[in-house]
């Protein structure tokens, strides 16, 4: 998979600007800070994911005084090319493919398969279980319709659910009802994140060494409310009716895949608790590449890999490690605040200079 062209308007600090990229080429966007490098990765990750990495407002995306946005890309998808477009105005966006609108969140998202490094990312391990049950269900929903339909089921039947206990008398038989379908739907999130963590697992027993030097092992555990080596519908179903008296008083399921959490090991310990800042962006450049070649493996494309600033904190030795393990006909995109040093073995490099240019002004990059 491959991003062509990626066209911004009134995005960010980018009124109006075009760039075209080359198919499995290392992208270089290269310039002082506060230029635009990382609006561009966050536009190209907002057409993978229809979120931003940075906010949750949307009205921080939009450039000052103006009432909304646009982003159009074409990118490249078993040799064939996708025009994407996504148009917020006045809080409603609207997606669309070769022209056409899409309905759904879901007929979209993943259509542009793009994998992140952030230097936000380091919170991954220390931050509330939320960014990393995020983590699982972006991934997952790009590569299952299973999964999306099972994720999407969930929400509305806890949030029915809830209502319903919120209620002071209750139908009994409705409340049955929600809790069955709450357990048949979860089964299927709680299998599918437990198979994902697993092959996660098993890229990470190979790739996690090459940043420490063989010298430590990473390990994720993923933690729910039901064995899922066992029967998790009778599980469920159990705690469903023991907790029902509490669940009650609170007026809120207390248990189900909203509580569930990645727990990672290094050495057998918590991460949190023993791991440098080193460590931990080891472990998540680990992680991501394992994200990547399971998306290969699943797909049969390489996501595109952004990379944002990622260089300025990694040793010379870590730096050349990284860029040795990127697919030879991988897309990746790099920020860098300075002129990457490293050894690329003969890949295609092209390095936009990105600068500020006065508003009204096409493009601003200048690729060398």
């Amino acid at each position: 998979m491959n991003l062509l062209e990626l066209r911004l308007h009134q995005f960010r600090s980018y009124h109006q600007a075009a760039f075209h990229f080359d198919p499995g080429t290392i992208h270089i966007l290269e310039g002082a800070n506060a230029q635009g490098k990382t609006n561009v990765i966050e536009a190209i990750s907002y057409v993978s994911n229809l979120r931003s990495f940075r906010t949750r407002n949307v009205r921080d995306l939009i450039e000052h005084s103006a009432s909304g946005f646009s982003i159009d890309a074409i990118c490249e998808s078993r040799g064939r090319r996708e025009n994407l477009r996504i148009h917020h105005e006045d809080g409603k966006k609207k997606l669309f493919r070769y022209g056409n609108p899409v309905p759904s969140f879901s007929q979209f998202v993943g259509t542009l398969n793009a994998v992140l490094f952030s230097p936000d990312d380091m919170m991954f391990f220390t931050g509330a279980p939320a960014l990393r049950r995020r983590f699982l269900d972006t991934e997952l929903v790009k590569l299952s319709s299973a999964y999306t339909e099972a994720l999407r089921s969930c929400q509305k039947l806890l949030k029915e659910r809830n209502a319903l206990l919120k209620r002071r008398q209750f139908d009994q038989l409705l409340l049955d009802t929600y809790t069955d379908g709450l357990i048949a739907q979860q089964q299927t999130v709680i299998q599918q994140r437990q198979r994902f963590v697993m092959h996660l697992n098993r890229k990470l027993k190979k790739l996690y060494p090459v940043f420490s030097k063989g010298e430590e092992t990473l390990e994720i555990q993923y933690k729910t409310f039901a064995d899922p080596e066992k029967d998790t519908v009778r599980q469920m179903r159990t705690i469903y009716e023991k907790n029902l008296d509490r669940d009650r008083r609170f007026g809120a399921t207390g248990d189900g895949i909203h509580k569930d959490d990645l727990v990672f090991l290094l050495d057998g310990y918590p991460m949190p608790a023993v791991s440098s800042q080193g460590q931990k962006r080891s472990a998540l450049l680990a992680l991501k590449l394992a994200l990547c070649a399971i998306i290969k493996e699943k797909t049969g494309q390489h996501p595109v890999f952004l990379l944002d600033d990622v260089f300025s904190e990694l040793d010379p030795d870590r730096r050349q490690k990284l860029i040795d393990l990127l697919p030879e006909d991988m897309q990746v995109f790099i920020t860098a605040a300075e002129p990457v040093q490293a050894d690329f073995k003969g890949r295609q490099v092209c390095v936009h200079h990105i600068r500020k240019k006065s508003k009204g002004k096409d493009g601003q990059h200048e690729p060398q």
